[in-house]
Order: C-alpha cells, then sequence, then structure tokens
C-alpha cells in the first residue's frame, strides 16, 4: 500500500504476543486497547488526507462535529488527547511507510518527522499514547472499514 487514501479505519499495532491493540478514543484520552473491548465507534476513526501524506485523524468516525486525534504542544512527552470539537486547525499527522510491509508511522506534520505517536512509557492501563522521537516509532496498520 503506497499512500493512504481518506476512509473510516481501525488503526492497531501488534504487540510481540500478536495481540493486536487499536487506536481508542475515550474521554480519558487515546490509547490503544483490544478490539471490541470498547463501543466500535470508539476504535474508528476518520482519517481525512489533506495532501500527499498529512492527514486529519478525527473521532468519532463520519459524525460532525467530530474532535481531532491531537496534543496541546508539538514536544517529546507531551499526551496525545482528543482535541475540543472547535479545534480549528484540526492537527495534522504525517503518515508515512512504516518498517513492516503494509503498516505506517505516523508522526507530527511538519516537524521533520522527528516525533511520533508512541505508547507512553508509564505503566498504566489503558495505555496512553504520547509524541516521542522516532526511534520508538510504532508500524500502524490501517484498517479499511469505509472507502472516502
Amino acid at each position: 500500500m503506497g499512500t493512504l487514501p481518506s476512509g473510516v479505519y481501525r488503526t492497531f499495532i501488534s504487540s510481540a504476543d500478536s495481540t493486536a491493540q487499536y487506536l481508542t478514543a475515550q474521554e480519558s484520552g487515546v490509547t490503544v486497547l483490544p478490539w471490541g473491548s470498547v463501543p466500535a465507534r470508539e476504535q474508528e476513526f476518520r482519517v481525512e488526507v489533506i495532501k500527499d501524506g498529512v492527514a486529519a485523524i478525527q473521532s468519532p468516525a463520519n459524525l460532525f462535529p467530530s474532535r481531532s486525534v491531537s496534543y496541546k504542544e508539538p514536544e517529546k512527552g507531551e499526551r496525545v488527547i482528543l482535541g475540543p470539537m472547535s479545534d480549528l486547525p484540526t492537527r495534522e499527522w504525517k503518515i508515512t511507510k512504516g518498517s513492516k510491509q503494509g503498516a505506517f508511522t505516523i508522526g507530527v506534520a511538519g516537524d521533520g518527522d522527528s516525533l511520533v505517536l508512541a505508547l507512553a512509557q508509564i505503566p498504566l492501563f489503558p495505555p496512553p499514547l504520547e509524541l516521542a522521537t522516532s526511534d520508538r516509532a510504532l508500524d500502524w496498520t490501517f484498517e479499511l472499514v469505509e472507502q472516502g
């Protein structure tokens, strides 16, 4: 898969024990959880491609208004959150090919690919996401639910 088209996706990472952990939007923040552990709408995101490789990631999918996967400041260790309903302009993410076939890295757009979406290095459940340096990049798989 070359570039990612706009659409509704379930986005996940696979762990060493082969249990997929899906990007999940909850009021407490953006986390990863196994599929089906929360209502489906919390694990489906609208990816709106703005230009080549740059996209907004929004929840709930296909509803207006929606909230975007966001952060307060583009800094290492900053917790990834759901932005407010009125977050204009919407945060943009750079989606690039990952290290595995068919996988992608999600990074901060306009940041020279130095900050990426990663699991926080604190022992919490569900595991929150944070901005981290590119050496902690995860391979995200985008499972298409609905095109366009």
